[in-house]
């Protein structure tokens, strides 16, 4: 979530904005150019942002499994590090080679896991504005 507020906020609204000074020649015209830009951006930050938390919600509100994916991930996750840091090196197991992506996905998961769990916690109390 962070990289895609990071892309709004940074490097490409800057981009944008030099593409928009080489375009238009006077100041009021950038200004323009450059206010109705961002306020598109912005509103399909906004939109992201809501289809996001809808889909959190959802899935909280759902049967067993939309409920309890994250938790089953999750134990299946340690097993494979417990497996690896642990069991293996002490028993003299072959040890599979982890990619960096499966470490990036564990994080991911770990965070999506405790983003989820919090709104579980909530979820009977938000209500959706239309």
């Amino acid at each position: 979530m962070k990289k895609i507020l990071d892309w709004f906020t940074g490097g490409v609204v800057k981009e944008v904005g030099n593409v928009i000074d080489k375009l238009f020649t006077s100041e009021e015209e950038r200004l323009n150019a450059k206010n109705e830009i961002f306020k598109v951006l912005q509103e399909q930050q906004l939109e992201l942002q809501k289809l996001q938390t809808e889909i959190i919600v959802t899935e909280a509100n759902g049967n067993w499994l939309q409920r309890s994916w994250r938790p089953i991930l999750m134990l299946a996750f340690g097993f494979i590090v417990i497996y690896v840091k642990f069991i293996a090196p002490l028993f003299d197991l072959p040890v599979p080679p982890l990619e960096d992506k499966f470490w990036n996905l564990l994080e991911l998961g770990i965070g999506g896991y405790v983003i989820g769990r919090s709104v579980e916690k909530v979820a009977g109390k938000i209500t959706i504005n239309k």
